[in-house]
């Protein structure tokens, strides 16, 4: 039982640091194929839909690989944010998918702005905040007990 933990723990964290590089990597690439993968926003199904959050030039493969690190993050599926087959899952027909683009915003935004400054910078394609510094594998974080100063 505790190996199993441990695996688990593993793979959700090179899961979040898979995300982070990938987001990392491709936010600064411009639409080049490499050797054995299609060019830019080619794959199965077409080029990725409904970018709204993500790099619009990301290719298919380079969005699969970040949503895999939210459902090890979250330990959930496809179908919590996504619905009907894998080529409807540019709709928009589900409320959690808005949540989703969300939650990405915020960490974004901590990482890119609010922890400018503070403490060591983080080497080149990590983030110091993923999906899993606060799920850890759950779809709800744990939250902190309340202390008397509120914080």
């Amino acid at each position: 039982m505790r190996l199993n933990v441990v695996k688990t723990a593993l793979v959700l964290a090179f899961a979040a640091v898979l995300g982070a590089s990938v987001y990392a990597q491709a936010a600064g690439q411009a639409q080049q194929g490499q050797a054995g993968q299609p060019p830019a926003g080619r794959g199965r199904g077409g080029p990725p839909q409904n970018l709204q959050v993500l790099p619009k030039d990301w290719t298919t493969q380079q969005v699969q690989q970040f949503m895999r690190t939210f459902t090890a993050a979250l330990g959930v599926e496809c179908s919590h944010c996504h619905v009907g087959t894998p080529q409807e899952r540019a709709k928009d027909d589900n409320p959690k998918k808005a949540v989703a683009r969300k939650m990405l915003q915020m960490t974004m935004a901590i990482n890119n702005d609010m922890l400018k400054g503070v403490g060591e910078p983080a080497p080149e394609g990590t983030r110091k905040v993923t999906c899993f510094t606060c799920h850890h594998g759950a779809l709800k974080p744990l939250t902190a007990p309340a202390t008397s100063s509120g914080y």
